[in-house]
């Protein structure tokens, strides 16, 4: 109302205009379909004048083209293995050393089979004791670097042979991904490579968004790739600067993947 005083100058006199025509004294309003529709009709006549809309789909022209590429990997032997045993006995393999667990090797049961194949088929050390019991196999401690991350997962495979190329062009990418967990394993990737990255989940806070933003849009910005949760990351940001959107995996919604490429694919993008 600041922007023009004149039309409404206090709650009273909008509420002359809209609400007294349908009101009696004393009696709380209540307005069939008819008067809602006369209604949003006077308000839509007194903002017309004042308000341009524009869709999507009607500014398309100003949009760079949008080319969707679906690429499919094969999972890797380690990947195979587990998932054909999770598949067909709806237990994770073990090391035998868990509580109830008996003899040399167990089995933990799954709480959600689907949920479960789903991490397995990002990463198999979503899964922390296989990433330990990897490392007791290779001969090293703490977690698994280098290519032996990367080989781990197809995904990951993948991945390996599309970011330096990506790099080396000077595209800039958005990741999106769905599980925080998975990220953290993305972002082990990306620091051996040397990839110059940022990172926003769920668990950001509101204040450092703005300035994750700043620094990725920024003129001459060293930051190659956002890595982004799907949820957090798929709405209400202007990633423009980025032109090229990989989608780790899928949402349930595609809906939600949708709006994930929209971060780029907007007007603007460079």
């Amino acid at each position: 109302n600041f922007l023009l005083p004149s039309i409404f100058k206090s709650c009273s006199t909008f509420e002359q205009w809209f609400n007294a025509p349908f009101a009696t004294t004393g009696e709380k309003v209540e307005l069939n379909e008819e008067e809602t529709i006369l209604i949003i009709r006077r308000l839509h006549k007194v903002l017309r004048p004042f308000l341009l809309r524009r869709l999507k789909k009607e500014v398309e022209s100003q949009l760079p083209d949008k080319v969707e590429y679906i690429v499919k990997c094969d999972m890797s032997g380690l990947q195979r293995v587990l998932y054909k045993h999770m598949q067909s006995k709806g237990v994770l393999l073990t090391d035998g050393s868990e509580k109830g667990n008996k003899g040399k090797g167990g089995a933990k049961a799954l709480m959600n089979t689907i949920v479960q194949l789903r991490k397995l088929c990002n990463h198999p050390f979503m899964f922390q004791h296989i990433e330990e019991k990897y490392c007791d196999h290779i001969g090293v401690q703490g977690t698994v670097t280098g290519p032996d991350l990367y080989r781990a997962s197809g995904k990951f495979e993948l991945l390996d042979r599309i970011l330096p190329k990506l790099k080396a062009t000077g595209h800039r990418v958005l990741l999106f991904c769905q599980m925080t967990q998975c990220m953290t394993i993305i972002e082990d990737y990306l620091s051996w490579r040397g990839f110059g990255y940022l990172r926003l989940d769920g668990t950001t806070k509101s204040e450092e968004r703005g300035d994750l933003l700043k620094k990725f849009n920024s003129k001459n910005s060293d930051y190659f790739l956002f890595l982004l949760s799907t949820r957090a990351g798929g709405l209400g940001l202007n990633l423009q600067t980025a032109d090229t959107v990989v989608i780790f995996d899928s949402d349930w919604n595609p809906h939600q993947d949708l709006q994930a490429q929209d971060r780029a694919h907007r007007i603007g993008q460079r």
